[in-house]
Order: structure tokens, then C-alpha cells, then sequence
């Protein structure tokens, strides 16, 4: 059942998405709009309105839904909101347009007018869910203005049947429940921006989470976490189209020796200076992440392991020629390293494993050299 009305639904009303709802809610005024000609319809089977007004009236209506639902299923709102930035429900035409209707069936339905009093206030209260709190109450006072006139002209027209005082009534009882409607409609909007402000603030708090929970937060990179769940996807896609990836591990020589003599905001800055250096010399799809201290993993996708021994080369003459002069004049570092490659998923703690081997022979072989493994 569902299937068969799924088809329907996305060619009415469109796929899914904030579009369809705004066909929807202009499929449901055009409902109210209905409604309301069939009424007209009932009050001139009752003789209490004529054929003349009850007609256009109807027309009008149902035209003006029409229109509104043509717009939405469209898309013209949206390139409105593109070109002028009107809201792209069209909240205040639809409630401009609804009030003038609103207006129309107070003059035309005589005894029964009173009732389009209360579909004044339907449309602030429709519209108050959207609009901010001048316009909701611009749109009160223009609903108040607009039944003032009608009032008005229907006194001077015809003061028999539509006498002055009880014109007066109606504007003032009238007046009374949008008062409250848009004092209800203020702390709707109130209420609205609360819980977009914190929403949005949840979303911050949630994305600095996420952040800290794979970032390391001295230096910027990736945490060990992150890497190995980017290492899990790498030799994922490296085991569909049978590319290599190499895994290098990296230790600075002498840190401790740097932390002694310049205290550990130095060693800090040697840290982040590292890694910004570093990052500078990578491509695009190779990453470092700080596996723990002052060690560093790199993990070179679409790399051999000589191609990798390469780019390790090319990070030392990098770090030669930019001396850590913003913790001591011409201090420089070094680093050890052991790299290998990584043969798939399931071989990605044996090749740490091999580099973290291989780079334990650098150092034991002197420092500032690659070990492959």
C-alpha cells in the first residue's frame, strides 16, 4: 500500500526535502480555501448570499491556492529567495493575500460576517509560526486597518443593515484577539530563536567533541584514534583498485634534550612547529597524525615504500633549511623514522608494528636516517 502511494506523493508534492513541506502547507491552504467556497456555496443555497458575490469570491479563492501551490511545486519561490531573498515559504504574501480574502467575505457575507472574524485571526495565527515579531504584529495591525475600512464602507453604503455601533463592536472584539494572537505570536518567535540559538550552540558543542576526540589539541593533527580509522579506509579503497600505501613512523631526535634546555613550552612550540613544517611539504591525500610525544605516523597513500623514503628525505631538507628560531636562534631538528608498506585492513597493526621495528634501528644506527622495512 505504501509503495503504490509513495509515487503519488513524490509527484505532488515533490521529493523530500524542506520543498515538499512548503508544497504541503500550500496544498493544505489551498484546502482551507476550498472549504471556504464551499461554504459560500451553502450560503447561497440558503438565499444569504447572491450568485453575484458568492462567485467571484469562490474563484478568487480557489485561484489564489492554486496559485501559491503552482509556485511551490515549481520552484519559482526559490529562485525568488535566490535573486530578492524572500523567504521561500512566501509566509507573508500567503497572509496578505489570505487577510484581503478575509476582508472580501466580511463585505460580502452580510449576516453571517462575524465568522470572517475568526479567519483574520487564522492567518496570524498561521503565519505566526514563520514571521518575526514585527512583521507578525505588522501583519495584526494591517488585518485591523484592512476591517476598519470594510467597516467603514459598509456603514456609509448601506447603514440600515450594517449599523455603526455594531461595526464598532466587531472591530473592537476584533481588535482584542489579535492583540493577544500577536503577543502570543512575539513569544512563539521568542521561543523559535531560542531553540535555534541553542541548537546551533549544540551543534557547536557536538562538532568541538568530535573535533577533540580526533584531534590532538597541542598540534593540530589527527590523534593516533583518527589515523586508524583513516588507515582503515585507505587500505580499504588501496584493496579495490590495488594501489600501495606506505606507513611511516617518525621520532624526533634528542626531545628530551630540547625540553631540558628550553622547558616544555618549548618543547611544545618545536611540536606545532614540526607539524606545521611538515604538513606544508605533504599532498593532498597524505596525512601525519601524532601517534603519542614526539612520535608522528605518516601515512602515504599511493606510495611505495622507495617513493616514501623519498618524501621523508625531502621533510629533513625542509627541516634543515627552517631552523626553530622562535624557540632558540638556529636550533634544528631531526628525526628518525622507519617505513614500510601496507599490504590491506588486515595488515595494518603488523606494518606499524614493522615501521615502529625499522625506526628503532634508525636511531640505534645513529639518528636522523630511515630505516625501511
Amino acid at each position: 500500500m505504501n509503495r503504490s502511494i509513495t509515487p503519488v506523493a513524490d509527484w505532488l508534492l515533490g521529493p523530500a526535502g524542506p520543498q515538499r513541506w512548503r508544497v504541503a502547507q500550500s496544498l493544505l491552504a489551498l484546502g482551507a480555501y476550498a472549504v471556504l467556497a464551499l461554504v459560500l456555496a451553502w450560503q447561497w443555497r440558503l438565499d444569504l448570499i447572491s450568485t453575484r458575490a458568492a462567485l467571484p469570491l469562490a474563484l478568487a479563492a480557489l485561484g489564489c491556492g492554486l496559485g501559491f501551490v503552482a509556485v511551490m511545486r515549481s520552484g519559482l519561490n526559490l529562485v525568488l529567495h535566490r535573486r530578492f531573498g524572500i523567504e521561500p515559504s512566501l509566509t507573508l504574501a500567503q497572509s496578505v493575500a489570505g487577510l484581503f480574502g478575509a476582508v472580501w467575505v466580511y463585505l460580502v457575507t452580510g449576516p453571517t460576517r462575524g465568522a470572517a472574524l475568526g479567519l483574520m485571526v487564522l492567518v496570524v495565527v498561521f503565519a505566526m509560526f514563520r514571521l518575526g515579531p514585527r512583521e507578525a504584529l505588522g501583519l495584526a495591525a494591517a488585518a485591523l486597518l484592512l476591517l476598519g475600512a470594510a467597516s467603514r464602507w459598509l456603514t456609509l453604503t448601506d447603514p440600515f443593515h450594517f449599523p455603526a455601533d455594531v461595526e464598532a463592536l466587531n472591530l473592537a472584539y476584533t481588535t482584542v484577539v489579535l492583540a493577544g494572537v500577536a503577543l502570543l505570536a512575539m513569544r512563539v518567535t521568542q521561543l523559535r530563536e531560542q531553540h535555534q540559538q541553542q541548537r546551533t550552540e549544540l551543534q557547536q558543542a557536538l562538532s568541538r567533541i568530535s573535533e577533540l576526540a580526533t584531534r590532538d589539541e597541542l598540534t593540530g593533527l589527527p590523534n593516533r584514534r583518527a589515523i586508524l580509522d583513516q588507515l582503515a579506509t585507505e587500505t580499504a579503497r588501496q584493496a579495490r583498485k590495488k594501489l600501495p600505501l606506505a606507513i611511516a613512523l617518525i621520532d624526533l631526535d634528542h626531545f628530551k634534550r630540547i625540553n631540558d634546555a628550553h622547558g616544555h613550552a618549548g618543547g611544545d612550540q618545536v611540536l606545532r612547529g614540526f607539524a606545521h613544517r611538515v604538513e606544508s611539504e605533504l599532498r593532498g591525500g597524505d596525512v601525519m597524525a601524532r601517534w603519542g610525544g614526539e612520535e608522528f605516523l605518516l601515512m602515504l597513500p599511493d606510495t611505495s615504500v622507495e617513493a616514501a623514503q623519498q618524501c621523508l628525505q625531502r621533510l629533513r631538507d625542509r627541516l634543515r633549511a627552517s631552523p626553530f628560531d622562535e624557540v632558540a636562534p638556529g636550533l634544528q631538528l631531526t628525526f628518525s623514522a622507519g617505513v614500510t608498506g601496507c599490504l590491506g585492513q588486515g595488515d595494518i597493526d603488523s606494518a606499524i608494528e614493522r615501521a615502529d621495528q625499522a625506526m628503532y634501528r634508525a636511531k640505534e644506527a645513529g639518528r636522523d636516517r630511515t630505516e625501511a622495512s
